[in-house]
């Protein structure tokens, strides 16, 4: 006989059969969870508090358990039921929200609610995970299946984007490595006062090395890499740019403007890379994809002078093509008549011989 006081809970495991007295109460009924190794679900202990995650294995919740919903902040529930991929979905910056889903998500079974919170992350990706209990981060590189810790969480990357840069249009979890690229347009003045506006595109990459616990810190050190990297390039531009005068910049652009981003090494040749060395971000190249002054007069000035440089180079063209086949027939002109007064010549002997 055991003796049970008011309060306890106590769980039968079947199969067998059980008559509660008029004292008990049923409070609910327990199956066995079937887990696999990427699945799992917390699990709350009513009576220390303690949360755990439970994973890999079937499992059944004792008397003393319950699941447990892990709540994560909108944003990052908001990516995760989104299901962008970072790689494939570049280019969808502004996120709606998905009201399907939260209807969907009302209706969920607690079970269901309390599944563990993962996220595949891609080849050639990081992503930050930070415990709140431990007060410790970890980074996992891709491809990888991250399954988040009670006491965990996602850090959220707010990128700048758009063209010209805007701070916080790219939202997403995952942090790609590179090699791949990133266009600004920067307004530039030259020392004789000419706006012009640039569009430049930039290759970059992360150079993340053996992947040590340092080196993947440094990854996510600078919460908006493209803007801090977008604002330190246009700085750069703009004060080299600003004691160059326009002729000489529209003539020599892409050489001041490499010389300006990659600097120059010891022996006076530009510089093959850009680093950043607080999150290992290289620059290995900048294109320049356009030039266009800012003034609308400067516009129709610089308009002007490209056609009738055009035109003069058209012109020349025609005027050199035209003396050459003029010299041509001139030179035609002169073997005919030098043939002509050959064949007199010629003429003239034979018509003498003859009278002789």
């Amino acid at each position: 006989v055991v003796n049970r006081n008011p309060g306890d809970r106590w769980m039968i495991k079947g199969p067998t059969e059980y008559i509660p007295s008029t004292e008990v109460e049923i409070v609910t009924k327990r199956y066995a969870i079937a887990l696999d190794e990427n699945e799992g679900i917390y699990v709350r202990n009513i009576k220390s508090g303690q949360v755990r995650l439970i994973s890999g294995s079937t499992y059944m919740l004792n008397q003393d358990e319950e699941l447990w919903v892990k709540e994560l902040p909108p944003q990052i529930e908001e990516l995760l039921n989104k299901g962008h991929d970072p790689l494939s979905d570049r280019g969808s910056w502004r996120l709606k929200a998905d009201t399907a889903h939260f209807k969907q998500k009302a209706t969920k079974s607690e079970e269901e609610g309390a599944k563990a919170v993962t996220l595949r992350v891609p080849h050639n990706a990081a992503v930050q995970i930070y415990d709140y209990k431990q007060k410790k981060s970890r980074v996992i590189f891709g491809p990888d299946l991250v399954m988040l810790a009670p006491d965990e969480q996602f850090t959220q990357l707010c990128l700048s984007g758009d063209k010209p840069k805007r701070p916080n249009v790219i939202k997403t979890l995952c942090l790609l490595l590179g090699p791949d690229f990133c266009t600004d347009i920067i307004t530039v003045e030259t020392a004789d006062h000419a706006r012009l506006s640039l569009q430049l595109s930039y290759n970059w990459y992360f150079d993340i090395g053996d992947k040590s616990p340092e080196a993947a810190a440094k990854l996510f050190s600078v919460p908006d890499f493209i803007g801090d990297l977008c604002k330190a390039i246009a700085s750069r531009i703009r004060g080299s740019v600003a004691g160059t005068n326009f002729d000489d910049f529209h003539k020599n652009s892409a050489k001041i403007i490499r010389t300006a981003v990659f600097g120059v090494d010891d022996n006076k040749k530009v510089r093959r890379t850009f680093n950043f060395p607080q999150n290992n971000l290289n620059i290995t190249s900048v294109d320049i994809q356009s030039v266009e002054p800012v003034d609308q007069r400067t516009r129709d000035s610089l308009q002007k002078s490209v056609q009738l440089a055009i035109e003069i180079t058209t012109q020349s063209q025609e005027a050199t093509a035209r003396h050459e086949a003029e010299r041509r027939e001139q030179e035609a002109r002169g073997r005919l008549e030098r043939q002509r007064i050959s064949d007199e010549v010629e003429a003239e002997k034979s018509r003498k011989n003859l009278l002789n």
